[in-house]
């Protein structure tokens, strides 16, 4: 046997391959479409994601936790609208048709549903999507907001009180004191109206202390005009104020004041990944009452979050927080570190997801070879006798490659191209699989079967199943390879030879 005979063998059992591989991936995809095993294998990655365990969290509270947080998570409107499928009668009614199906499985197999009420899930979620649901679920820019706002609050509070006194403490006329407690109520009600403002989320926290500075600066341009700085009184008002005046517009004071009433991302995982109980919880963070709101939203997050992700949370914070002390800042970088986490867990959840597909794989591979009667032995005693189809072969597995020399088959479109091309090619083609006579198991004289020749079907069929498991895109891209190849042939001589 020649070698341009043994690669025509070569190229006929790869197609053989690629036909049976076509149908196998037909299979596999209408199987993992019906059973949703991507959307499934992504909501339970996810979950293990947040139980900080491959093999998920035994403890049934956290157990709990995690999905109850999982399920928040996709009922998101972020996360639900990567859900969307075609509209139309035929795609609504063929995604109808899957759910029944898949919903049908499910009791038949007692298997739990994992979207909990829904029919199904996304296959896929970005991970700039998974982070900003996530610290939206948890609502941690809504609480490290709520708390700059109380501390905003308490430092408007602490600012009058300090002004308050310094005013008392004058020795004023009887007739400039209402003047000066008249100034004073303009301040405060001025410093109420930044907060408010601020509360309302209409300006950032430099901007309400840059506001702050400058309605304290009128206040003592307009105080000093009734506190002549001769008199003793006036000098020691203008002393203390430039003090107070101080902290919203020297530099350093400024940042040490910005970090005073900013919460630190870091310091309030920390506290709610080490303190248990929400009133330690929220007296270490602040001191509120059981009835305030911040004291609500605090345990709310306690409650909904497990163990393991308080702790996986608290590291990527830290890693946020060498960039710069600016609390908006850092939950941009915070966030950025949480979709690094989420796409390095997805890469290892593709990883199971693959190895689990590639042992279906097998297994249908080898029903389709039993089905078929796809003896990958047989199949290579039969090219080798017959040159007719193995030439037949050969001039379709070339036709068929030249028709699709930019395809990939890493889509379904192009997979029911190429398969629709197969087809019609294997009408003219006696295929050396199947149970026809050519194909049958030898039997005695008695019609008995032999039990050698089993053996060695069996282990015909064993080799088309693990070749069909391989998948249509690497036979395709193998015969397109040998095929080019033996097109090239060998390279003629130079005419500078010798």
């Amino acid at each position: 046997m020649n070698l341009p005979v043994i690669i025509d063998i070569i190229i006929g059992l790869v197609f053989i391959y690629l036909t049976l591989s076509l149908l196998a991936s037909e299979i596999q995809e209408l199987i993992a479409t019906v059973l949703q095993w991507r959307a499934e294998h992504l909501k339970k990655s996810i979950e293990m994601l947040i139980s900080g365990d491959s093999k998920g969290t035994t403890d049934p509270l956290q157990f709990r936790r995690v999905t109850q947080l999982a399920n928040l998570i996709y009922a998101n409107p972020a996360i639900e609208d990567l859900n969307q499928g075609a509209k139309g009668l035929l795609p609504e009614g063929f995604r109808s048709i899957t759910h029944r199906l898949g919903h049908f499985f499910l009791r038949m197999t007692g298997t739990k549903n994992v979207f909990g009420n829904k029919l199904s899930g996304p296959s896929y979620i970005p991970a700039d999507s998974f982070a900003a649901t996530l610290l939206d679920t948890l609502k941690i820019p809504s609480l490290l907001r709520s708390i700059s706002k109380t501390r905003l609050e308490r430092f408007k509070d602490l600012q009058l009180a300090q002004i308050q006194v310094i005013g008392e403490g004058l020795n004023l006329p009887q007739s400039t004191k209402p003047i000066i407690e008249q100034e004073f109520s303009w301040l405060t009600a001025e410093f109420n109206r930044v907060v408010a403002d601020y509360k309302n989320d209409l300006g950032s926290l430099n901007n309400s202390l840059d506001r702050m500075s400058e309605k304290l600066g009128f206040y003592i341009n307009d105080s000093q005009v009734y506190l002549p700085e001769t008199e003793l009184g006036g000098r020691e008002f203008q002393r203390q104020m430039a003090f107070v005046k101080a902290s919203f517009d020297s530099e350093y004071e400024r940042a040490a004041l910005r970090a005073q009433l900013q919460p630190s991302l870091s310091n309030l995982l920390n506290t709610v990944r080490k303190v248990r109980k929400t009133q330690d919880t929220v007296a270490e963070i602040m001191e509120e009452k059981e009835d305030s709101p911040i004291y609500h939203q605090i345990q709310e997050t306690l409650e909904m979050m497990p163990e393991s992700l308080k702790r996986s949370l608290y590291i990527l914070a830290q890693r946020a927080e060498t960039g710069g002390p600016d609390t908006q800042e850092q939950l941009q970088r915070f966030q950025k570190e949480v979709e690094i986490w989420f796409d390095q867990s997805m890469q290892r959840a593709s990883g199971v997801y693959k190895r689990n597909a590639r042992g279906v794989a097998i297994l249908l591979g080898t029903t389709i070879a039993l089905a078929a009667n796809a003896d990958s032995l047989n199949i290579i005693n039969r090219l080798s006798k017959d040159s007719a189809l193995r030439s037949t072969v050969n001039l379709y597995a070339k036709q068929l490659v030249e028709k699709n020399a930019n395809t990939k088959l890493d889509n379904l479109t192009n997979l029911t191209k190429v398969q629709n091309q197969v087809d019609r090619a294997l009408d003219s083609v006696a295929v050396p699989f199947g149970w026809s006579e050519p194909n049958r198991l030898e039997t005695d004289a008695q019609g008995k079967l032999l039990l050698p020749a089993l053996m060695v079907k069996l282990l015909g069929w064993i080799l088309s199943g693990v070749a069909i498991s391989m998948g249509a895109s690497f036979w395709f891209e193998a015969l397109s390879k040998i095929i080019n190849i033996r097109n090239a042939g060998k390279k003629p001589p130079s005419t500078t030879d010798s």
